[in-house]
């Protein structure tokens, strides 16, 4: 009180008792009355700030400053997205101990992706608690624990989201589509998982239906197993299929259940065993008749001379015509590879010039090809001129006249991911993608110097935007690629094909300016090498990017030694933030070899190894 007394008086112009105007009094004004402590932020304003924050995060970074702050972290009425992915194997036992336990109530999304970790173990024991969670991502986990879990979904009251990723390969037989279907609140259900099957006398729904509306199998599955499947979500809005196979039985029956509300659909067909036409178009005539979105995309090995297959512009008009009458987007992409003659790239032409009829004008449905050449093949790619809303874009040498009309302006659309083959594509699509976050040069891609480009690369998207870069080409220098990333602070994903020198000196590279300065800038976390890797250029890549969580590399026997000891060492800083290593293609005595040389070195010992798909995974 006697402090705020102090401020009015200090304040106050006017002198009431001598009826004379004083002057202010000149009072000192040091640094730290200008200084506001941490300490002095509202609770409410932090959990406006822990909002901004992945909960881990925001636990590590307040949690065990002061009681006051434990008591925020712990009594707070919000809901928690908990996101277990780059977290080291401390970190997590202490975040499951004082946070996710504790509040287990008040989580709302449980997303985990890392493969070593049991996700029984971790979910089983706190399942019937969890009555506010709504989402529920599992990725990158074995199949073997895929079972267990879902036989426990039931017990979440409010699950309307759920998403399971397999690592591997699963091996039961059981049908779990039947007990995802059962969960009474379930709208979004996403499932890849390799070899799931659907039993035999799994039949069609005849009384018990799912509230599924958006559905997405990223897994192979075949036509008349997803006929059936279909039966079972009358609520469908949204349907995508990654991977979807031919039927063993050529003919397939049609059903009487309708699905009234499916409006968007999205399928790829299996480049070995592709639907043929008839039995997709049993899947149309069945399900798609209020369909209003439709993306197919389907490869081939070779054309098929006499009916085109998917290339048969009549036959699609008729399907469409009399199946399909809301269609208002068609998005087709059809690729063949392998030309054997002449004959067959004039049977192409042939065939893609009947979709310029007075059906696809008047649809304004529009289409162009391209013939792509390589090395080992060629390919020859028919696909819908207009992108409407595609996330992924693919450019190759040049565009065609017109690719781009007006009534489909690339500006428009959210396309997140471009895949360059040529930079000659570049120049011709300024300002086309100012929504791009991630960006691929491909196998073919003809790296020029960089310098030269990135004036370029700026203009066709915008780099500081981006946070995914992936380098496939295989010309691609080191020395290039920190040329790039000085314009692109803000990727946090890399995937390089391998680390090129051309017998540059790596010791040159690291004390260079531009890579000192682009190691301070950058904030890379998640790096892949698909190429075998050196410890010399493994020192190269951590004084680079110093804030790596998660590196997965390919190497040979001989260099397992020298690599663990410098990624193990508790010297070394460049390394400080590194929790979650992968060694793909690994062998089985690589396990014995890893743990005798941590072993011999004195290194710490407190890891998790795991062998899974031929992938070596180590956590800690």
């Amino acid at each position: 009180m006697n402090r705020n007394k102090r401020r009015q008086e200090d304040n106050s112009f006017t002198d009431y008792n001598n009826n004379n105007i004083k002057k202010p009094r000149q009072n000192k004004i040091t640094l730290s009355d200008r200084i506001t402590n941490l300490e002095d932020l509202s609770n409410e304003l932090f959990y406006e700030i822990f909002e901004y924050l992945i909960d881990h995060h925001a636990f590590q970074a307040f949690y065990d400053l002061n009681y006051r702050f434990q008591k925020l972290v712990l009594n707070s009425n919000s809901t928690i997205k908990i996101n277990i992915s780059s977290i080291s194997k401390s970190q997590f036992h202490h975040y499951l101990t004082d946070r996710i336990k504790p509040c287990t109530s008040r989580i709302e999304l449980f997303r985990l992706s890392n493969p070593c970790i049991d996700p029984c173990s971790l979910l089983l024991p706190i399942m019937k608690n969890l009555t506010q969670l709504t989402t529920l991502i599992l990725n990158n986990i074995e199949a073997d624990f895929i079972e267990p879990i879902v036989n426990q979904l039931s017990s979440l009251p409010v699950l309307s989201s759920l998403t399971i990723v397999s690592i591997d390969n699963i091996i039961t037989k059981n049908n779990l589509y039947s007990k995802l279907f059962q969960l009474p609140k379930l709208k979004y259900c996403q499932i890849y998982i390799e070899l799931l099957d659907i039993p035999k006398k799994f039949s069609i729904a005849t009384n018990e239906f799912s509230t599924i509306e958006w559905l997405v199998i990223n897994h192979r599955i075949s036509i008349d197993k997803l006929l059936i499947l279909l039966t079972y979500v009358p609520q469908l809005r949204r349907l995508s299929i990654d991977d979807l196979v031919q039927s063993e039985f050529d003919q397939l029956s049609k059903t009487s259940t309708n699905l009234n509300y499916l409006t968007n659909v999205s399928l790829k067909f299996s480049f070995h065993f592709n639907v043929p036409f008839h039995q997709f178009e049993i899947l149309v005539e069945n399900y798609f008749h209020q369909v209003q979105v439709l993306n197919i995309r389907t490869q081939s090995v070779s054309l098929d001379l006499d009916t085109g297959k998917y290339l048969n512009a009549n036959r699609w008009e008729q399907l469409i015509s009399t199946s399909m009458l809301n269609l208002r987007i068609f998005n087709f992409q059809q690729s063949y590879r392998l030309f054997r003659s002449n004959e067959e790239r004039q049977a192409f032409d042939y065939f893609i010039n009947k979709f310029n009829s007075k059906f696809w004008i008047e649809h304004q449905w529009f289409f162009d090809f391209h013939y792509h050449e390589t090395k080992r093949s060629t390919t020859a790619v028919f696909y819908s001129r207009n992108p409407y809303r595609k996330k992924d874009y693919v450019l190759y040498d040049e565009l065609t006249d017109n690719i781009y009309l007006t009534c489909y302006d690339i500006n428009e659309d959210p396309i997140h991911h471009i895949c360059l083959h040529t930079t000659n594509i570049i120049k011709q699509c300024y300002d086309k993608f100012p929504n791009a976050t991630e960006l691929t040069f491909c196998e073919d891609f003809e790296v020029p110097r960089v310098d030269s480009i990135v004036v370029d690369l700026n203009r066709f998207l915008p780099l500081k935007q981006l946070t995914k870069l992936s380098i496939k080409c295989h010309r691609f220098t080191f020395e290039q690629l920190i040329e790039l990333l000085q314009f692109t602070p803000n990727i946090h994903t890399l995937e390089l094909d391998s680390i090129v020198l051309f017998r540059t000196d790596p010791i040159l590279i690291q004390n260079h300016e531009l890579t000192q300065w682009v190691s301070k800038i950058n904030h890379i976390t998640n790096v892949t090498i698909m190429k075998e890797i050196t410890v010399e250029k493994i020192q190269l890549l951590t004084v680079a990017f110093p804030r790596i969580e998660h590196l997965t590399i390919n190497l040979f026997k001989e260099d397992l030694r020298p690599i663990v000891k410098y990624l193990f060492s508790k010297l070394n800083n460049n390394t400080r933030y590194l929790s979650l290593l992968h060694i793909s293609k690994q062998r089985h005595d690589w396990m014995i070899l890893l743990k005798s040389i941590i072993k011999s070195k004195k290194l710490p010992r407190n890891y998790v190894f795991k062998v899974i798909n031929r992938t070596l995974y180590i956590w800690w």
